[in-house]
């Protein structure tokens, strides 16, 4: 999961400023290629869910590391628009989609009746990740400049993660621990979708569900892409900027632990509703142009983004059970990965027209009390218990 930082949101917003000035882009047109890239991400990951069901987890852990690290390399050459749509497409891809399945993956095939505790758990790496991450690429970049700054990040995604490929371990695929029913399939889960014929989409209520989880990475990715402009706006220097995106890190911390804590007592309405009330909460606060809440938004986004952590990897296995999770997962994650490809564009587009940020978070307000109310309504589906 802390792997994922170079790919993530919080980091690239580290870098989007520099990169605009030497790259000759508007924020318009970089937001463009960022949805872009960010699609390409899904359409990725959608396919490396199955790949993980049939190559096993070890194969896919080197594979998206050797690709991190050459997409931090990658970045650290761009010059124009087709540089950075490269650049950006190979860090949401190898950082921002694969590592995050891959870990999701690990805690759904090793943890059965914990499995809430154990997401909490895994999810503390991007919390860690968006605290640790965004002081220390301000710093890189004061120090050594922006373009070294990601070559250093490039080096040690390799160094550091390539070598713990051959400690991942495949649990049996039909014996759960504590003797938990290996495979828990609800009647036919799966169906392909005329729309999207590259995704196994999940049938019925499950669309509603896939709605409620692409909420988070859109509504965060918003927010957190703009950062820097939206604070600017609020009288924050580049350095306050960091640190209050530290903050959503600090707050996302609180918001896991309280999840874990929960998650496997409650249902799965109540812990999606919790998460999306947050995410709207946050939108609402940040309507209001003064530092005290701003500082008070990013809270509430960053613990909107720690329940969505242990959420995103509970519901599923919780619903449909383990025997295809990797197609399940792969599916999710490419709709939250194409969501958070749209997130950019709002503020973008407002602050072309308008000038102002204010009319998109009305907006991503909207569309987060839209996620609420359908979590309020959420049923899962009748589970019907097979043997392996």
């Amino acid at each position: 999961m802390f792997a994922s930082g170079p790919g993530q949101s919080f980091v690239i917003a580290v870098f989007v400023d520099e990169l605009l000035a030497d790259a000759g882009l508007s924020r318009s047109a970089f937001s463009l290629l960022y949805a872009a890239a960010t699609v390409v991400s899904a359409l990725v990951v959608s396919r490396l869910g199955p790949a993980a069901d049939r190559l096993g987890l070890r194969a896919i852990w080197a594979t998206v590391a050797v690709g991190l690290a050459l997409a931090c390399g990658l970045a650290s050459v761009v010059t124009g628009a087709v540089t950075a749509l490269a650049a950006l497409s190979l860090l949401r891809a190898f950082g921002q989609g694969s590592f995050p399945l891959v870990a999701t993956l690990l805690v759904s095939r090793a943890f059965g009746g914990r499995r809430g505790q154990a997401m909490a758990l895994a999810s503390l790496g991007i919390t860690f990740a968006s605290v640790v991450l965004p002081p220390l690429c301000v710093l890189l970049v004061v120090e050594l400049g922006w373009r070294d700054a990601y070559r250093a990040l490039g080096l040690g995604v390799l160094v550091l993660l390539l070598p713990l490929a051959v400690l991942v371990r495949e649990p049996r695929r039909h014996q759960g621990p504590g003797g938990e029913p290996p495979a828990r399939r609800g009647p036919r889960a799966l169906r392909r979708s005329r729309r999207l014929p590259r995704l196994t989409v999940p049938s019925n209520r499950a669309r509603r569900l896939l709605l409620v989880l692409a909420a988070p990475p859109l509504l965060m990715t918003a927010v957190i892409f703009h950062a820097t402009a939206l604070l600017g706006e609020r009288g924050f220097s580049l350095t306050e900027a960091g640190a209050a995106l530290g903050l959503i890190g600090l707050a996302s911390l609180g918001g896991t632990l309280v999840a874990g804590a929960i998650a496997d007592r409650i249902s799965s309405r109540l812990l999606l509703a919790l998460m999306c009330g947050l995410l709207a909460a946050a939108q609402l606060v940040l309507l209001v142009p003064t530092k005290p809440f701003a500082y008070a938004g990013f809270v509430l986004l960053g613990a909107g983004g720690g329940f969505f952590g242990v959420a995103g990897g509970v519901v599923w296995p919780r619903t449909y059970g383990l025997a295809e999770i990797g197609r399940l997962q792969g599916t999710s994650f490419a709709v939250q990965i194409a969501a958070a490809a749209a997130g950019p564009l709002p503020l973008a587009l407002s602050d072309a027209v308008f000038g102002r940020f204010w009319p998109a978070l009305v907006v991503l307000a909207a569309y987060g009390l839209l996620a609420l109310a359908v979590a309020l309504r959420w049923r899962e589906p009748r589970i019907v218990r097979r043997g392996p």
